[in-house]
């Protein structure tokens, strides 16, 4: 297929989607889930300053014992609401601390293609922190995803260079851990083709003057990059108390936003959404969290996201699907993107999942990019894979 026919097929599949994403808005009616978020632990061995965490995990009695068990999750999974899913993101708390982490996600790819015939990606969060362990667990997995046709897809924390990432991570020794896990990685991409490593910064004050060291960093070892300010929720992170002194100001945001304008960064979708919020104040895409996305807690407990406080149910209490189109949800649907915490979000995850479903938003800035360069983003970004039939 030529180019332009390519690009062609391209804007109509997103314009169809964006028919589709506006008439369930209207109905207040879901899309079957295309993405879910998995936290598989609470627990975590950092102690980063803008997270709370590891702080509420230690002081729960019992917690390791709440976690959805393996069982559990595959039989989730397992169930016919999930069939449109693309990708499945676990995250924690800090998913190695787990001892069944490649169990649950070699688990989740045997289920593809009975159960999660279009499958395509497993994506895994880490702060780097156990680097022996970490590696194993990849390679582990890497060699049960051959010839599945499912990537695995890896971010590992890096908040500054040196000393500076040690204190923002509150862990003496987390840089050197965090390299030396990388380093591992970068060994793994050279024998596994479908595997895709990369690195996640959380920009605070205090890694404001870092950010060009940090995309070096990343550039040296050929890693993709997520840089994107510090949240704060009262349920996922439980920092909210911080927002008074880990908030950028306005010197910080108008460095942030010289940083994004870099050249280099101009045919990334997530950064021209993050540019366009820096100088606006509000976010330029439709979300379409409790759409065609879910996030689910490490205890069973449904958000639409990561990022609200609300739940939708939970799993232990009532069948996923009596969540999905439940009251809660549906009331929710009517609300994302309307209250001020949606329209000052700009959560990288939920940008990305909703660019191809949601449409206009991404066509828009494919079509900023023009035929020749938007098989960076469609590509680089793990757009394409959403495109099936």
């Amino acid at each position: 297929m030529s180019d332009r026919n390519d690009y062609l097929r391209t804007t109509a599949r997103l314009l169809g989607n964006a028919l589709r994403f506006r008439l369930a808005r209207l109905r207040g009616a879901p899309i079957k889930p295309e993405v879910v978020s998995l936290a598989i632990t609470n627990r975590c061995n950092s102690h980063c300053i803008m997270c709370n965490m590891w702080r509420s995990a230690a002081e729960q009695p019992g917690i390791k014992e709440r976690e959805l068990t393996l069982d559990e999750i595959i039989d989730l999974l397992s169930r016919p609401l999930f069939s449109e899913l693309v990708e499945v993101d676990i995250t924690g708390g800090e998913p190695h601390l787990r001892d069944d982490l490649a169990d649950i996600a070699l688990g989740i790819a045997a289920l593809k293609p009975e159960h999660l015939p279009h499958l395509r990606t497993i994506v895994i969060t880490s702060n780097g922190l156990m680097p022996e362990r970490v590696t194993g667990n990849y390679r582990r997995i890497l060699e049960g995803l051959r010839d599945t046709g499912i990537d695995l897809v890896t971010v590992a924390s890096i908040d500054g260079i040196g000393a500076v990432h040690d204190k923002i991570r509150g862990t003496k020794g987390a840089y050197e851990r965090a390299v030396k896990t990388l380093d591992g990685i970068r060994e793994l991409t050279r024998d596994y083709p479908d595997y895709f490593a990369g690195l996640k910064t959380t920009v605070l004050p205090h890694n404001i003057d870092s950010l060009y060291a940090i995309l070096e960093f990343a550039r040296e070892r050929d890693l993709f990059h997520i840089i994107s300010p510090v949240f704060f929720t009262e349920t996922r992170f439980r920092n909210s108390e911080r927002e008074g002194t880990l908030h950028l100001g306005s010197a910080d945001r108008e460095k942030l936003l010289w940083f994004y304008e870099r050249r280099e960064l101009d045919g990334n979708y997530f950064y021209s959404r993050i540019r366009r919020f820096l100088s606006t104040g509000r976010a330029c895409w439709a979300c379409t969290a409790s759409f065609n996305y879910l996030f689910i807690e490490y205890d069973g407990t449904v958000y639409p996201c990561e990022l609200l406080s609300e739940p939708l149910g939970n799993l232990r209490e009532q069948p996923v699907e009596a969540i999905w189109n439940g009251p809660e949800a549906r009331r929710w649907r009517r609300r994302i993107g309307k209250t001020e915490r949606c329209r000052r979000c700009i959560e990288p995850g939920a940008v990305r999942y909703s660019a191809y479903s949601e449409g206009t938003s991404y066509l828009g800035f494919l079509r900023g990019l023009g035929g020749e360069r938007y098989t960076g983003s469609l590509d680089g970004e793990g757009f394409r894979k959403y495109f099936r039939g």
